[in-house]
């Protein structure tokens, strides 16, 4: 693909990422985030309230409370600039290591699902089901036309990184792992696939990709005391981040 072809992607790309930014806060909306939160949070007031009088009446110090820490809602710098700024990198790359054709237009389609879930999960660490559920059935629809996957070889796929963080998620209680995961995970095995032979098995490439990045991503926060032990870090970004890179290599050995 030529140079102006390559630039004009990146500006389409751009241009995706705004519009994905604004469904982020279409869903907000629709979701009424923002007023759970606000229950939320009158309820963790109250019940600070109640510890403190009642330690009071016993004489004992006040238990700390720490500060809400509330989400932000509406336009921020991760729809203004980050999820423009994913759709233009994701566009360019594929752009210019693909030849035009029904491959590129599948995979900038994912691009533009995964960059929404990042800006997402981000934000409200939150994996929304509108999303997930019609990108899954989407993902075995367009399976036998995605380079590298048939619809066989996408199901299992599906499946199985879903049952795997669904178990996880049953044995860490949600504490680490949530449904959104598993669910994103089963979107992740649908286009990336799980076949016989190991020159397939993209999906659990995938995970792994995942789970490296992730974990150096949570020892650099740690160390730099960004986030502590007990803060919860978005796992969603890495799995699509795993998913894109694979998406991007393509089947080995094709």
């Amino acid at each position: 693909m030529n140079g102006f072809a390559i630039a004009a992607l990146a500006v389409a790309g751009a241009g995706v990422g705004l519009a994905s930014g604004a469904l982020s806060v279409y869903l907000e909306g629709a979701e009424r985030l923002e007023e759970e939160e606000s229950e939320e949070r009158e309820s963790y007031e109250r019940d600070c309230a109640e510890a403190a009088s009642s330690a009071a009446a016993e004489g004992r110090a006040a238990p700390p409370t720490p500060p809400w820490r509330g989400d932000r809602y509406g336009w921020t710098w991760l729809e203004l600039v980050l999820s423009p700024l994913l759709g233009a990198i994701g566009f360019t790359c594929f752009a210019a290591h693909e030849e035009p054709g029904w491959d590129l237009v599948i995979h900038l389609l994912w691009v533009s699902v995964f960059a929404h879930v990042v800006i997402f999960d981000l934000k409200h660490r939150l994996i929304l089901n509108r999303i997930t559920y019609p990108a899954i059935a989407l993902a075995l629809a367009l399976a036998r036309f995605s380079p590298g996957l048939t619809l066989r070889n996408a199901a299992i796929g599906a499946l199985a990184i879903y049952l795997f963080f669904l178990l996880q998620s049953l044995l860490l209680g949600g504490s680490v792992l949530g449904m959104g995961d598993a669910k994103l995970g089963a979107l992740v095995g649908a286009t990336t696939g799980i076949g016989l032979d190991p020159d397939h098995w993209g999906a659990i490439y995938a995970v792994i990709a995942a789970v490296l990045m992730g974990g150096a991503a949570a020892l650099v926060l740690l160390v730099t005391r960004v986030r502590g032990l007990k803060d919860p870090i978005p796992y969603g970004p890495f799995l699509c981040a795993g998913a894109a890179l694979i998406i991007f290599h393509g089947p080995a050995g094709s």
